[in-house]
Formats: C-alpha cells, sequence, structure tokens
C-alpha cells in the first residue's frame, strides 16, 4: 500500500522457515516505536526506509545451525519490518535478552542507547567533566544520552520544550535547564561559558545556528535529526573551527549494530 497515512498499514505474511544462513525468524513479543518510524508511514522519511518498525524483542523461533541464537532464546535489537508478529532478519543486529530487561522495556532500547552511545563516544569522544548539550531531552535519545553522560562524568545541559519535561529533566539531576522551543537558549547557556558537544535534534528555525553560537572554540555537533538537517558545509562556513557529524543508526551496516 501506499505511504502517506496510518490507515495505510496492511498485513503481510513473513517467511520464518527455510532462511539463508545469517538469518533468523523471530516472532514479536515488542516494539520500540520511534518517530522514525512515523515518518516511514507518513512517506516523509528521507530515502527508502523500507517497512516499518524496528527495535524490537522477542523469541528465537529459527536459525540455522551455526548461528549464535538459537530456537526459544529471547533477543532484542533492530529490525526492519518488526511492526508485526514477525520478522526475519540477520542475525548480526540481534543480541541475547539479559534477564534483567523485561520484552517492553527491551524493545524501547535499542535505537536511542545505540544513538547516545556512538554520539558520545566514537562521534565526539566526551571527556570527563565537558560541558554537553542535549536538546530535546526529555525523548528517547536525550534521556539514553543523559545516563550515558553520567558514565562517562560529563557534564549534561539540556532543554526541553514543556515545564512538565523541563521538570522531569531536574528531577533526574540535571542543573541547567531551558526551553526547546525557540533560541532563548542561547542567552542562559553563553552566560555559563557555552558547552564543549551539542547533541541536536530540534528543526525549527535559528536552533542549528544558535547551537553553533554556544560551542566553545575547537567544540563538536552531532545531528541525529531527519529532516531540515545542515549540510556540513553550511556548518563549516558558520563555525570552520567546529567539527559536524550527522549520525544515524538505521545507515550502520549489520556488523556494526551488533558491535554498537
Amino acid at each position: 500500500a501506499p505511504r502517506g497515512a496510518f490507515s495505510s498499514l496492511a498485513p503481510r505474511a513473513v517467511q520464518l522457515q527455510g532462511l539463508p544462513a545469517g538469518q533468523v525468524g523471530v516472532k514479536v513479543a515488542a516494539v520500540g516505536i520511534n518517530f522514525r518510524d512515523v515518518l516511514n508511514v507518513l512517506g516523509m522519511y528521507p530515502g527508502d526506509p523500507g517497512a516499518p518498525g524496528s527495535d524490537v524483542a522477542g523469541v528465537v523461533v529459527s536459525a540455522d545451525v551455526s548461528s549464535s541464537l538459537q530456537p526459544g532464546q529471547a533477543v532484542f535489537g533492530l529490525s526492519i519490518g518488526a511492526l508485526g508478529t514477525a520478522v526475519a532478519c540477520s542475525e548480526q543486529t540481534l543480541v541475547a535478552m539479559p534477564p534483567c530487561l523485561s520484552l517492553e522495556a527491551a524493545s524501547s532500547m535499542p535505537t536511542v542507547f545505540i544513538t547516545a552511545q556512538l554520539a558520545m563516544g566514537a562521534v565526539t569522544g566526551v571527556q570527563p567533566g565537558e560541558r554537553v548539550l542535549v536538546h530535546a531531552a526529555a525523548g528517547g535519545v536525550g534521556l539514553a544520552a543523559l545516563q550515558v553522560l553520567r558514565v562517562l562524568g560529563a557534564v549534561p545541559v539540556a532543554t526541553a520544550g514543556s515545564p512538565s519535561k523541563r521538570s522531569l529533566l531536574r528531577s533526574l539531576g540535571v542543573q541547567a535547564v531551558v526551553g526547546s522551543r525557540d533560541t532563548q537558549f542561547v542567552g542562559p547557556l553563553a552566560c555559563l561559558g557555552g558547552v564543549d558537544v551539542v547533541l541536536n535534534s530540534l528543526t525549527s528555525p535559528g536552533m542549528v545556528g544558535g547551537s553553533l553560537s554556544v560551542l566553545r572554540r575547537g567544540g563538536r555537533f552531532v545531528e541525529i535529526g531527519k529532516r531540515d538537517i545542515w549540510a556540513p558545509a553550511a556548518a563549516a562556513a558558520e563555525r570552520p573551527d567546529v567539527a559536524y557529524s550527522l549520525l544515524a543508526v538505521d545507515f550502520l551496516p549489520d556488523e556494526g549494530v551488533q558491535s554498537a
């Protein structure tokens, strides 16, 4: 069915037996829905995102004898087309589920924590004591990023769109929390002395420029948004001293997902 409305979603049979080597069949128990899925169904995602669904938890029902995952094993990870009762995918995009997690909790974690870990680790190399601006910090990636930053010993500052979201972030220990609906966050953050790293997902006019302006010299900027993002050349024209990176988990190769 053509994309463009949630009413266009329709069930489609999935073959779980006789899969090629390296593929496993999974009975889906829970899925995590994120902004990518909404854009996918509405036909607003750049490029071809494949069938809806990605974050998944379930139980393996079929696998090659050489696979590291075997039938009956609870798993979670990423699988295009997971928005259904069953999915076939690469074993490299799934891992065994630890017993401390529920299936529902596990399905909510892959995209947000892989994104946060890569953004704060491999992409920007955040160091203890550095100040990191996390935009939309009450969202999935934002909350994951706060946990990663706590482990790294960095100092988060955050934006959020509503008083209740800002209150939540303060209750989680974030000292500096400002609004994300306009560029008024620039003043308070400049008074703090700026930030070393920006994790951005905001697309409203002026947000990227304002965020670049609060970066200290030689800072790092990670863009995880899906629409209206700045090209690296535009960022370089504004702040040639800043390392500007685009990060999208859905473009990682299977082996990249496994290592993450």
